[in-house]
């Protein structure tokens, strides 16, 4: 004997999938993981004995947001203006001597090692 199961999809059921709270969870836990991936992989001075408060691993957060889509997560840098040298790090910088400083592409870095394969 076999069981049969029949599978109906409604008009808009993927509305609902996306804007559930479940989705919202998933969403929340990757972001959360791609923002420690980000914070671990920041630039650090190798001699202070403690962390300046405009370190760039202190300036990286994550949160989640709704739209009409559904959830969506951000891994913001820096929402502070008074502290904004993570970028000038992650792409590279010229310095007003004319030296280029290459950038250490970290952001990039957590991005490439969270993706799905």
């Amino acid at each position: 004997m076999s069981a049969r199961t029949k599978v109906v999809f409604k008009r808009g059921w993927e509305n609902l999938l996306f804007r559930s709270t479940e989705t919202k969870a998933l969403v929340a836990l990757h972001t959360s993981k791609l923002a420690a991936e980000a914070i671990k992989g920041a630039p650090r001075r190798t001699n202070a004995s403690r962390t300046p408060w405009n370190a760039s691993k202190k300036n990286i957060e994550a949160f989640v947001q709704n739209s009409l889509e559904g959830w969506y997560g951000n891994v913001v840098v820096e929402r502070n203006p008074r502290v904004r040298h993570a970028m000038l790090q992650d792409q590279g910088f010229t310095d007003p001597a004319g030296r280029r400083h290459p950038g250490r592409r970290y952001l990039k870095a957590a991005l490439l090692r969270m993706r799905v394969e």
